[in-house]
């Protein structure tokens, strides 16, 4: 063989070692990007603070495993956290990652333990939902009154990537319901919530709205059996007090 093509040849071998070590570091460091992706990014839709514990992601099968994600309270509640997952499953297209839309074949969410803290006519559940709901829309930003200061059109972070799922199941949780006006605590159960074909109509949705999606009927569910249980907790608490009032006065009469 020449001398040039030898070079050719280990110029060549140098790059493949190259790529094959840059790999090998991504796999190495994914799990923590994602990690710090998820809290850095969680809070700008929740409102609130975003922590995970652990990421197991396994590139080549598309299969991706969240531990310990754990949503915090809005300021003015008191409860350690107001939603806490155990163990949250993907599987997705592997192919599709490096396209415009991701597309997953399942989410899994695991048990859930979520706190609703009641305080007066507002609850931690329902100003997190706002939150994301309100992350969900799109920014609308005033126009220029001439044609000459209109900017040139940026895209947003994050919204170049778009997401399909087309099925999401979540097997269920636990809700501790507590509130100062009934000055009550009691738990309740979450019932099963199953979704298909997110954004499949519209040829997919961004992250905040994928998040809004999957979000919103988990905690509405929570909070409809946290009413529930503070509405009867409350019922519970009137009948009392008003038992009581009656036996204080057949008393009183009959001293």
């Amino acid at each position: 063989m020449s001398r040039p093509g030898k070079i050719v040849l280990g110029l060549v071998g140098t790059l493949i070692v190259l790529v094959i070590i840059a790999v090998g570091l991504v796999l190495l460091n994914i799990n923590s990007s994602i990690k710090y992706a998820v809290e850095q990014y969680g809070p700008s839709v929740t409102g609130t603070p975003v922590n995970l514990n652990k990421v197991d992601v396994a590139l080549l099968s598309g299969k991706a495993e969240l531990h310990g994600l754990e949503i915090g309270n809005p300021e003015g509640f008191d409860s350690d956290y107001a939603f806490k997952l155990d163990d949250v499953k993907m599987h997705l297209i592997p192919e599709s990652v490096t396209s415009d839309t991701i597309l997953i074949e399942q989410i899994l969410i695991g048990e859930a333990n979520l706190n609703a803290e009641f305080k007066g006519t507002s609850s931690n559940l329902q100003q997190i939902l706002d939150n994301v709901k309100k992350s969900s829309e799109p920014a609308t930003q005033p126009e220029p009154s001439t044609q000459e200061e209109q900017p040139a059109a940026e895209a947003e972070p994050g919204e170049a990537k778009k997401f399909i799922v087309k099925e999401f199941r979540f097997i269920g949780g636990t809700v501790t319901v507590s509130s100062d006006l009934a000055k009550m605590q009691r738990t309740a159960e979450i019932p099963a919530v199953e979704i298909h074909d997110i954004g499949n109509a519209s040829g997919g949705v961004t992250a905040a709205e994928l998040t809004e999606q999957l979000l919103r009927p988990v905690i509405e569910k929570a909070l409809q059996k946290a009413q529930a249980e503070a509405l009867e907790q409350g019922t519970e608490q009137m009948k009392k007090k008003a038992q009581e009032k009656l036996q204080d006065k057949l008393k009183n009469l009959m001293q």
